[in-house]
């Protein structure tokens, strides 16, 4: 099993048409064991960094504070004190991403069907579903890496369109176009609610003032 998933990690990352080629006749249930297998050393590899980094952060803190004159020793040592917490609380964060990652690629790739339909695709939402499963390779194996994981995300993109194309039946064209779309759209909600958020505390902010004069 172990060697199986290699040589599909390995396919994904340097031969990603031939990696399609050969998946493209595995169930649903095969694609998301091999997905859900990425995601556990993913969250796994994500923990031990996300607590190394907090643990470098909390000392470096310590030793920042401990430095103030008179009180500055006193208040690192209750500062130090917090580290339990803050670990518990970086793996809960991860759980979290773990659980998210492992239900969310269904509705992921329901979301990425819509367009797929929009784009004429014949095949039914159990490919497009495998089609995400597979092109997260890429994301799962490099994004617990600080900035290397961009790099990562960009692959996964690049399969997506891959996967359009050669597992739902689609053009190279409307495979740019299916994959491109949703991420418009996703900028869009995100830039208007950053807006809708900016404006109504900017409006809550000069409210105030004007309440007390």
């Amino acid at each position: 099993m172990l060697d199986a998933l290699v040589k599909t990690v390995m396919g994904f990352l340097m031969s990603p048409v031939e990696a399609f080629k050969q998946v493209g006749g595995k169930t649903l249930g095969a694609a998301y064991q091999y997905y859900a297998m990425l995601v556990l050393i993913f969250s796994i590899l994500f923990g031990f960094v996300t607590l190394i980094m907090g643990a470098v952060m909390l000392n470096t803190l310590v030793q920042q504070v401990s430095m103030i004159p008179l009180i500055g020793r006193l208040i690192s040592v209750e500062l130090a004190k917090f580290g339990t917490f803050i670990a518990t609380s970086q793996l809960f964060v991860v759980y979290l991403v773990f659980l998210a990652l492992l239900f969310g690629v269904f509705f992921v790739g329901l979301f990425l069907h819509v367009f797929v339909v929009l784009m004429d695709g014949k095949k039914s939402v159990k490919e497009t579903l495998k089609t995400t499963m597979f092109a997260a390779t890429p994301i799962l194996l490099l994004g617990w890496i600080p900035f290397i994981g961009i790099l990562g995300g960009i692959w996964s993109f690049v399969l997506l369109i891959l996967g359009f194309r050669d597992n739902n039946g689609l053009s190279l064209e409307k495979s740019v176009i299916a994959a491109i779309l949703p991420v418009v759209l996703w900028w869009i909600l995100l830039i208007l609610g950053a807006t809708m958020i900016s404006s109504f505390f900017g409006a809550l902010q000069s409210l105030v003032p004007a309440l007390f004069k």
